[in-house]
């Protein structure tokens, strides 16, 4: 049986899904703003870019430069 939507647009798909489900959730103020960024930073501080943990500066600036603003629709 094959994937509705395989390889790169199926992780696209649930990227956009995931992104509308916590916009939902801290519209709805089960997440507020401030759980959703530290959410995100802690899984900024597991990606292993180089063979390590991101720096928690590193993970920060990830945080507020890209992850924040996709998933809590800021600019």
């Amino acid at each position: 049986m094959t994937e509705p939507f395989p390889g790169q647009g199926r992780i696209e798909i649930d990227m956009l899904v995931l992104r509308a489900l916590v916009r939902k959730l801290v519209e709805k103020g089960v997440l507020s703003p401030d759980d959703v960024k530290a959410l995100l930073f802690e899984a900024a501080k597991q990606m292993n870019e180089v063979g390590s943990e991101q720096t928690d500066q590193a993970a920060r600036s990830m945080v507020a430069q890209d992850l924040a603003p996709a998933f809590l629709g800021q600019k």
